[in-house]
């Protein structure tokens, strides 16, 4: 897993001041992307050092992500869908916070589709099955009334770039996007049909850790926890500076980021909040798309102790 994760990371290191006096955190992000915005503003304003904590982000598949957390080669993930499906199989995993609870996905479409009937027998690009991405468009097609497999073809085709190249050479109708992606579509004539939020509503963007880490080292969890609270209170204080941050990070034209960051926006978590429904949902979701019809306790799949802490110290709840 080392190797794996030697090979396919990138690491953003923005922790500032004495590193010798800070714990080492890394933290798994699934892709360079406004949906991992948060916790990289708390790393480049330094809001985790000030909780002690030197951080790396990695960028590794989520499908990785939750081995490299049991093999100690992650000490966070920002994973949500592997998150709960794993820990509804019963792995010693949880959900301890949000920093995105609304889906930020668009349905990026050629000017001709006036609703998502008329795509019926299309075919609509993924990133890959079992995604949140996959998850999102299955959902928004069968509440149309629309078999994915059946009355619209899904295919795999990459990430965000590689589904609009693949739009582009004809390979796809359609395709689920995050922004900026429906800018760049937007200067080839596609247009936006839908915007996920308005139809799944369903947290994207939540931090898993390990049962082992919750019970050895539940102090470094909560601070944690704290300094990603800070990163999303300082995305909503300090928006042009975090556009900046966002430009930087993703080597983004800074307009380009601005925009995309205001379509973002509305979809970042104000404190880390995870409900009981926004659990249920996502447990329901989850229990949908598998053979497991049961009834799973909220208990199972997060642990919200430490995070409640956090906001009554941070003074957000």
């Amino acid at each position: 897993m080392k190797l794996i994760l030697v090979i396919c990371a990138l690491l953003w290191t923005g922790a500032v001041g004495d590193l010798h006096a800070q714990e080492r955190i890394r933290i798994g992000i699934s892709t360079a992307s406004l949906g991992f915005l948060p916790t990289i503003v708390s790393e480049r304003k330094g809001l985790y050092t000030k909780y002690g904590l030197a951080t790396e982000h990695v960028q590794v598949a989520c499908a990785i992500a939750t081995n490299a957390l049991l093999s100690d080669d992650l000490d966070y993930a920002v994973c949500t869908g592997p998150g709960i499906s794993g820990a509804i199989k019963g792995l010693p995993i949880k959900l301890i916070m949000t920093t995105q609870d609304k889906l930020g996905y668009l349905l990026l479409v050629k000017p001709n589709v006036q609703k998502l009937a008329d795509l019926r027998a299309k075919t609509i690009g993924i990133s890959t099955f079992g995604s949140q991405a996959y998850l999102t468009t299955v959902t928004l097609f069968r509440r149309a009334g629309l078999e994915p497999g059946k009355d619209v073809n899904l295919l795999p085709a990459g990430d965000n770039a590689a589904r609009l190249q693949a739009m582009d050479a004809g390979k796809i109708d359609a395709t689920i996007l995050s922004s900026p992606f429906d800018i760049f579509g937007a200067k080839k004539g596609y247009k936006v049909l839908l915007w996920s939020r308005d139809h799944v509503p369903l947290t994207q963007n939540a931090v898993v850790v390990t049962d082992k880490k919750l019970k050895q080292s539940p102090d470094q969890v909560k601070r944690m926890i704290k300094g990603s609270i800070e990163g999303l209170k300082f995305l909503r204080e300090h928006q042009e500076e975090s556009v900046a941050i966002a430009a930087k990070w993703l080597r983004m034209d800074l307009a380009i980021a601005h925009a995309a960051f205001e379509n973002y926006l509305p979809c970042y978590s104000a404190d880390g909040g995870l409900s009981d429904q926004a659990l249920r949902d996502l447990i329901q979701y989850e229990l949908d798309r598998g053979p497991v019809k049961k009834e799973i306790p909220l208990t199972q799949v997060a642990s919200r102790d430490l995070l409640l802490q956090a906001q009554k110290e941070l003074n957000v709840r």
